[in-house]
């Protein structure tokens, strides 16, 4: 039997990439966290920004390759140096992230290194206003409200970096460990903005005491085709 790119051979569980989101809506609620905070979540070489700017994000991904599925996460700008290049680059690091189905969490973290969890995620329109929330074992664990008043205009935030670990069978330590970057490719058809509240509450398996939240900045709503690609490699661990 020849391999296949994932488990189980007989029947894949995800295919390779690139994926495409035909029509996904991306909720964004910007906040300032601080320098403390930020760092807390950064694993080195990863970087602050001098904004120590992070956000929680909110999607609804109409994937072709593995269904449609929720998003969420919490993410945090970062500085790194771009190994191909020897440039510094600015990037998005998913410090957490939570989808709603089975192929979604396995094909993210396996491939790329997205720290998915399954989760129950809502995202819903009350006329203007946009809602949006994660639930874990009964704890509501993130949570934004926007007024959408205002155009949006989409931000190039720069690659998504992850932390991609894959630990040994016999639990001694990792086989792989490296830092992915993934550029995406966006094509927006139309985007709202308006003032954000946010809320970060901790749960029994999601720790999210590091996060000091100093203010709110935007809540940003886009509709858009994404191409989410292969990732790049831009550090390993020895």
């Amino acid at each position: 039997m020849s391999l296949r790119f994932s488990t189980p051979v007989s029947s894949p569980l995800y295919p390779s990439p690139p994926y495409h989101y035909d029509g996904a809506e991306l909720f964004l609620a910007l906040f300032y966290g601080t320098e403390k905070s930020v760092q807390a979540l950064l694993p080195e070489p990863l970087r602050p920004t001098d904004m120590n700017l992070m956000a929680l994000l909110f999607g609804r991904q109409p994937c072709r390759e593995t269904g449609p599925f929720m998003e969420a996460g919490l993410l945090v700008q970062c500085l790194f140096e771009n190994p191909e290049t020897g440039e510094e680059e600015v990037g998005v690091f998913f410090s957490h992230n939570f989808v709603t189905t089975d192929v979604a969490m396995a094909a993210g973290r396996e491939i790329w290194g997205y720290p998915r969890k399954l989760a129950k995620i809502s995202m819903d329109w009350d006329g203007d206003v946009l809602r949006a929330y994660v639930e874990r074992h009964d704890t509501v664990v993130l949570q934004a409200r926007c007024e959408m008043t205002e155009e949006g205009e989409w931000i190039d935030s720069g690659p998504n970096v992850n932390l991609h670990l894959i630990p040994r069978p016999d639990g001694s330590g990792h086989a792989l460990a490296e830092i992915t970057a993934a550029y995406l490719d966006y094509d927006i058809k139309s985007g709202r903005s308006g003032d954000v509240e946010i809320e970060i509450n901790s749960g029994p398996d999601d720790d999210f005491s590091a996060v000091a939240v100093e203010g709110t900045m935007i809540g940003l709503y886009f509709k858009t085709d994404i191409i989410l690609p292969p990732a790049r490699v831009i550090h390993r661990y020895e």
